[in-house]
């Protein structure tokens, strides 16, 4: 039974994305990506590590989702890679204020515990 931590895991999908990011890594130095729904953050991580300019997000609603993409950064020496708390369906000056985006990263970010 899943709790309220669900942001806390390395769900299936994030494995095989960060495959994914990897397998292409040639094209992304240099590309902006932003990564929805984080949580432990490996696609993105995976990304950065590869050379893209990456933005980690999570919702704002779940600070230790916010926290678990810091974690991680620092763990894997990239201490300069953005975490932003995003909240899908509200528009917020961080929204907002965004360069655009070359690639959005997205693994298990629909979750219904029933």
């Amino acid at each position: 039974v899943l709790d309220s931590q669900y942001g806390m895991y390395v769900w299936p999908c994030a494995v095989v994305l960060a495959q994914y990011v990897w397998a292409h890594r040639r094209s992304l130095p240099g590309k902006r990506v932003l990564e929805i729904g984080a949580g432990v953050s490996l696609p993105g991580v995976v990304a950065a590590r590869c050379g893209a300019r990456v933005i980690l997000s999570d919702s704002e609603e779940l600070p230790q989702c916010l926290q678990s993409c810091r974690s991680s950064c620092i763990m894997n020496r990239l201490p300069h890679v953005p975490v932003l708390g995003l909240t899908w369906g509200r528009v917020s000056p961080e929204l907002l204020s965004l360069a655009p985006i070359d690639i959005i990263l997205g693994s298990d970010v629909f979750f219904d515990p029933k």
